[in-house]
């Protein structure tokens, strides 16, 4: 089964990027100055982002940082584990997740980008090492496919942590998960090109049944029996758009690209669409 799945997502990935322009994209980030060069003056034309201010203050004109031009890119893959990515009606998210690590991860190789990936819940589960080569998008995809979620959760303080301890270089940083709880990665945007791609289940957040149920807390690993009307319902539905519009705003505030993919998306296009912006 893992195997089939496995294959197909390789034959799909491959195809939609070596047809699409997601690695184009990708590569509009190259050249954004990490290598520090000199001072000199500004003139018209010059990114005002570069302007060294202490330098200016000097009242001696308008100074800017000149940087050598990047020509590779730092690019991390993060697939966030939880419980939650257990869940899907015809598709689940965690295969859902693993299809949007490849398509990310075969665009940076093809870039011949340096490509880490990471697994991540309460701790680092397994880092792939930097590297420019091909032949490891199967075990990525693989890895992400045979995870066993259930009773995990995502540690986001653990994670910038990590982050930060482990990547020097700025990075162009991609988070895959489905971003449910507590989520702060204020401590990793202010120095790297942050996105976080959220999938999620259109079922989950638009349950249209009702009755008698019992319920298994993909965490926690906990049971309960639920009596569902349309009253508890709707109470579900404020009670998660309140929480993603904390998510939403937390990212802006913090200037992180995000977007929605749901598992029955076409997942190369939702990505394309959310790193154009």
């Amino acid at each position: 089964m893992i195997r089939n799945r496995l294959k197909e997502i390789l034959l799909k990935v491959k195809k939609k990027v070596f047809t699409g322009n997601l690695g184009n994209t990708l590569s509009t980030f190259k050249g954004t100055g990490l290598d520090f060069s000199e001072i000199k003056d500004y003139v018209i034309g010059d990114d005002v982002r570069a302007i060294n201010w202490k330098s200016t203050a000097k009242g001696l004109g308008v100074k800017i940082n000149l940087f050598n031009e990047e020509r590779e890119l730092n690019v991390i893959v993060a697939y966030l584990i939880s419980g939650s990515i257990n869940f899907g009606v015809r598709r689940m998210k965690q295969d859902a997740m693993a299809e949007a690590l490849g398509y990310i991860s075969y665009s940076a190789l093809k870039n011949s980008d340096n490509l880490t990936t990471i697994f991540f819940d309460e701790k680092m589960e397994k880092l792939f090492k930097p590297t420019k080569k091909l032949g490891i998008l199967e075990d990525l995809i693989g890895h992400a496919l045979s995870l066993d979620a259930v009773g995990h959760s995502v540690d986001f303080e653990s994670f910038c942590t990590f982050i930060n301890s482990s990547i020097k270089k700025r990075s162009l940083i991609f988070l895959i998960g489905d971003f449910y709880g507590a989520v702060n990665i204020s401590k990793i945007s202010h120095k790297n090109e942050v996105y976080a791609l959220i999938v999620r289940d259109r079922f989950e957040e638009n349950p249209s049944f009702s009755g008698d149920i019992s319920l298994v807390d993909p965490v926690s690993l906990s049971e309960d029996d639920l009596s569902l009307d349309s009253s508890s319902l709707k109470e579900y539905k404020k009670v998660l758009q309140e929480q993603d519009d904390r998510l939403f705003e937390h990212f802006l505030a913090h200037k992180v690209k995000y977007g929605k993919i749901y598992t029955d998306d076409d997942i190369y296009m939702k990505i394309s669409q959310i790193t154009k912006g």
